[in-house]
C-alpha cells in the first residue's frame, strides 16, 4: 500500500472516531426521521417491508427505498441494532473521503493537497452535523454519488464502466439524488461540446442511458406517488405553508455557514479559473453539479440541507484546485521559499473556517435531540393508553410518537399520498395556536384524537387550564388528555 493510502485510511479512521464521538453523546438519534428507518429496518428484522403503516395518520400507505434499511436489517443480525444504527451510517459517511481524494488527485496531480481536500469534504458543516447521528439514506447515498463522479471520470475503461454501471444500479433505487446525478451528466455532455472538447462516444452512449435508466427506475419505484401527485411530487406534498417558511428563512450567510466560507470562495475561483479559462473535462463534471445543485436549490426542487451537502461537498473538492494554482503563483514571487509555509497556513485557516461551524451544527443537532425524559413519557404513554389512541403532534414530533409511544399520529413529515395535507396542516398548528377551548375541541374531533403533546421548546397551549384538557404529564413535554364528553354541538 502507498504512503498516500496509508495516510487516507488515517483520515478516515479520523472521521469516523470523530463522528462515532459526537454520535454516543446521546443514546438516541437526532430528527425524528430517524425513527421511520428505525420502524422499517425493524419491520424488515420481522420479514415484511412496511409497506402499509397502520399508525402514520392513523393508518397510511409508505412508499421509501429499503435499501439502506435492508442494509442495516442486515447488519443487526451480526451485533445489536442500537450499536449498527450508530456506527454502520457513519461508516458509510466516512467513506466519502475516498472518492473525495481521487476526484481531487484527477485534477490536481498532487496528493498532500488531495489528502487535505479529503478532510475537508468530510468535515462540511452541512453534511457532518445531518449525518453524524441520523438514520439517513444521505449518509450512503453522497459518497455513491462521488464514486459514481470518479467512475465517470475514468470512462471509457471498461473496468470503470463495469464499475459505473453497478454503482448506478444500486444508487438509482437507493435514493432520488440519482436524478441530479444523471441532470449532471446532461449539462456536462452539453458543457464540452460547447467547449468543443469531443466527448468521447462511451460518454455519449453511458450518458444517455444513465439518464433514461434513472428516470425509468425512479417512475417505477415512485410511480403510485407521482400519479396521485402529478408535478407536484417534486416538492414532496409538503403544506405551503411550511414549505414557504422553510425556504424563506435562509439568508446567503446562513448558506455560507453550511457550506464554509472558504471552500466555497476557493471552489468557485478554481472553476472560474478551470472551466472558463482552461476548460478541463475533470472540472467540467463538478462545475455541472455545481450548476444543477444551483438551480434545484433556486426552485426549491431540492431540500435545503441535501443542496447544501451537494455543493458544500464538490467546492470543497474544488478547493483542491485552487490551493494548487495559489501554490503555482507564489513560486513565481518572491516569496517562493515560504511557500510550504503559506499553503500550510492557507490550510490551517480552512480547516478553521469548516471546523467552527460543524462543531456549532453538532451541537446544536445534539441539543435538539429527544432527551430521556421525552421518551420516558412517550413509553408510559404506551403503556397507559389503548392501541386506538390517536394523539395530535407537530409533523416534526410525529415519527416519535408511532416509533416510541407506538400509538397513531395525525401528521409527520413523510407527507406523501395525503389529499388534504394543507388542511390537515393548518389544523395541527391552529391546537397549539387558539385560544378557544371550544375551536380546539373540534379541531381534536375532527381526527378522533384523544391526547395532545407540547413538546419542549414549544408555547404551552392557552386553554391548558381549561375543562375539556387534562394534564396528565408535566416535565419539559407537557401531555393532555381531552374528555370525551366534551363535544361541540350545533344547535339550530
Amino acid at each position: 500500500m502507498s504512503k498516500s493510502w496509508v495516510w487516507l485510511v488515517v483520515i478516515f479512521l479520523l472521521v469516523l472516531v470523530t463522528r462515532l464521538f459526537f454520535a454516543f453523546q446521546t443514546p438516541f438519534y437526532s430528527g425524528d426521521d430517524a425513527y421511520l428507518h428505525l420502524r422499517q429496518t425493524e419491520s424488515l428484522l420481522e420479514g415484511k417491508l412496511l409497506l402499509h403503516d397502520p399508525l402514520g395518520y392513523g393508518g397510511r400507505t409508505l412508499i421509501i427505498s429499503p435499501v439502506l434499511d435492508a442494509i442495516l436489517a442486515f447488519f443487526s443480525l451480526i451485533m445489536p441494532l442500537s450499536l449498527v444504527l450508530k456506527i454502520l451510517p457513519n461508516i458509510f459517511a466516512s467513506l466519502l473521503v475516498i472518492p473525495a481524494f481521487l476526484i481531487s488527485y484527477t485534477l490536481t496531480k498532487h496528493k498532500p493537497i488531495s489528502l487535505f481536500t479529503a478532510i475537508l469534504a468530510s468535515f462540511v458543516p452541512a453534511f457532518f452535523a445531518y449525518t453524524f447521528n441520523h438514520i439517513s439514506t444521505l449518509a450512503l447515498a453522497l459518497p455513491l454519488f462521488f464514486f459514481l463522479t470518479y467512475a465517470w471520470l475514468k470512462v471509457p475503461k471498461f473496468s470503470w464502466v463495469m464499475t459505473f454501471l453497478l454503482l448506478l444500479l444500486i444508487f438509482v433505487f437507493m435514493h432520488p439524488l440519482s436524478i441530479i446525478f444523471v441532470l449532471s451528466i446532461g449539462v456536462y455532455i452539453a458543457l464540452i461540446s460547447i467547449e468543443h472538447l469531443k466527448p468521447k462516444l462511451a460518454e455519449y452512449e453511458l450518458g444517455l442511458f444513465s439518464i433514461f435508466f434513472a428516470l425509468w427506475a425512479q417512475f417505477l419505484i415512485y410511480k403510485k406517488l407521482i400519479l396521485f401527485h402529478g408535478p407536484a411530487v417534486i416538492w414532496r406534498n409538503i403544506p405551503k405553508e411550511l414549505l414557504s417558511s422553510v425556504y424563506s428563512s435562509v439568508t446567503v450567510l446562513g448558506a455560507i455557514w453550511q457550506i464554509g466560507i472558504l471552500p466555497l470562495l476557493g471552489g468557485v475561483y478554481a472553476l472560474c479559473k478551470t472551466a472558463f479559462k482552461s476548460p478541463q473535462k475533470e472540472t467540467h463534471i463538478l462545475l455541472s453539479i455545481v450548476i444543477v445543485s444551483t438551480i434545484m436549490l433556486w426552485f426549491k426542487l431540492i431540500e435545503l440541507v441535501t443542496g447544501f451537502m451537494l455543493l458544500g461537498i464538490t467546492l470543497s473538492i474544488l478547493f483542491g484546485s485552487c490551493l494548487l494554482l495559489f501554490k503555482k503563483f507564489l513560486k513565481e514571487t518572491k516569496f517562493a521559499s515560504k511557500t510550504p509555509i503559506i499553503i500550510t497556513i492557507i490550510m490551517i485557516l480552512t480547516l478553521g473556517t469548516i471546523a467552527y461551524p460543524t462543531y456549532a451544527e453538532t451541537k446544536i443537532q445534539l441539543a435538539n435531540t429527544i432527551t430521556q425524559e421525552e421518551v420516558n413519557a412517550l413509553q408510559q404513554l404506551s403503556e397507559k393508553t389503548s392501541e386506538q389512541t390517536t394523539i395530535i403532534a407537530p409533523p416534526y414530533y410525529g415519527n416519535y410518537i408511532t416509533a416510541i409511544a407506538k400509538r397513531k399520529n395525525i401528521i409527520d413529515n413523510y407527507f406523501f399520498l395525503q389529499s388534504g395535507i394543507n388542511e390537515r396542516y393548518q389544523d395541527a398548528m391552529r391546537i397549539y395556536k387558539t385560544s378557544f377551548e371550544t375551536e380546539a375541541v373540534e379541531l381534536v374531533d375532527k381526527y378522533s384524537a384523544t391526547h395532545i403533546i407540547v413538546p419542549p421548546g414549544m408555547k404551552d397551549i392557552r386553554y391548558a387550564d381549561g375543562q375539556c384538557f387534562k394534564r396528565i404529564h408535566a416535565t419539559s413535554i407537557r401531555i393532555y388528555e381531552k374528555d370525551q364528553k366534551c363535544e361541540v354541538k350545533v344547535v339550530g
